[in-house]
């Protein structure tokens, strides 16, 4: 009785452990199960101010000092990532996880999409907002984005030509040259001004008018527009190309054209930030990735959208964060922070 009852136990003990390892080894399965996520984490830091930074060319431009970074977001660089670390990155304080529809086209592979690509637009609005803050002449006019390869304007228009006419009429935006060629019938001759390259085309590029494909057909260039900016003579090359870095390459552009001396002075600046062309700033994604980042390379000051404040994990953040609602109000703050005080200055509550 005794041995039968020693041989149940010994049984039982075994099937404990044999289920104690199954539940283990389903559990390290499950942990390595692919999932359709992505983590975001801390990316890195880029200085606009560094060799190879921002260069403008076509105006005066002064002496610039210190450290302007744009902080970047990194992503896991495959489609699918095991559901043990998107777990852990869910609970964590300085990453995120998300469904990869959230970040990349669905069925585009994550190599073709860089996290966070700049329009050439945002860039060029950017651009735009620096130098309407310092007196630099801009003109609002609409850009072609893209020519429809069968279209009337396919050998006549290219991607990147600025509108600033239409027949006799002034264009100022997308609305302006839509209903300037409304103002035509189809197969009508039109006369296009165009900038390209910067520079005014000697002669205007004739157009003619096609009928739409809607089911009232109405006259058609064949192109695709979107709202952009005249920069004057100002060219600005080494733009960074990542999305929420419109505010820091405004502020880069600002000092270079503006005297007075640098903004910075010796400070370390890093942020993140998108701006329109009236310099009103507004919030990014992977503000508390970007603010982890800047951390990690060392930025004395962060310039984060006020509209970020409230979606950041504060703990062990130790640099100046300044909530930014302007790209006058950051200039503002970088000069009261580079003389030494902050007084005035509006932080991020922490």
């Amino acid at each position: 009785m005794r041995k039968h009852g020693a041989l149940s136990a010994a049984r039982a003990r075994w099937t404990a452990l044999v289920a104690v390892l199954a539940a283990l080894g389903l559990g390290v399965g499950v942990l390595s199960v692919s999932v359709p996520f992505v983590v975001w984490s801390a990316g890195t830091c880029t200085d606009l101010y560094a060799a190879g930074g921002v260069v403008v060319t076509g105006a005066d431009t002064y002496p610039v000092t210190g450290h302007l970074q744009v902080a970047d977001v990194s992503v896991s660089s495959t489609p699918d990532v095991r559901f043990g670390d998107a777990l852990a990155a869910f609970f964590s304080s300085d990453r995120a996880v998300l469904p990869q529809a959230v970040s990349f086209p669905v069925g585009q592979p994550i190599s073709q999409v860089a996290i966070g690509s700049q329009s050439e637009e945002i860039r060029r609005t950017a651009e735009a907002a620096a130098l309407n803050l310092a007196g630099l002449p801009v003109t609002r006019a609409p850009r072609v984005v893209s020519v429809a390869a069968a279209g009337p304007s396919s050998g006549e228009l290219l991607a990147d030509d600025v509108i600033t006419a239409v027949g006799a009429t002034t264009v100022t935006s997308v609305a302006d040259f839509n209903q300037a060629v409304a103002t035509h019938s189809i197969g009508d001759t039109i006369q296009l001004s165009v900038t390209r390259a910067g520079k005014q085309l000697d002669s205007p590029i004739d157009v003619v008018a096609e009928a739409s494909k809607a089911a009232q057909p109405t006259p058609s260039l064949g192109v695709t527009m979107a709202d952009s900016y005249l920069l004057g003579s100002v060219v600005v090359q080494g733009a960074p190309t990542t999305i929420g870095s419109g505010l820091m390459l405004a502020i880069a552009l600002y000092d270079k054209v503006t005297p007075g001396g640098p903004l910075l002075g010796n400070l370390t600046v890093a942020g993140a930030g998108m701006v329109d062309a009236n310099g009103v700033v507004s919030g990014v994604t992977g503000a508390n990735e970007r603010l982890r980042a800047a951390e990690a390379a060392g930025a004395q000051v962060f310039l984060l959208p006020a509209s970020n404040c409230g979606n950041v994990a504060w703990s062990g953040v130790t640099m100046t964060v300044v909530a930014v609602t302007s790209l006058q109000q950051a200039v503002t703050s970088l000069r009261i922070l580079s003389a030494g005080y902050s007084a005035g200055v509006p932080m991020c509550p922490q």
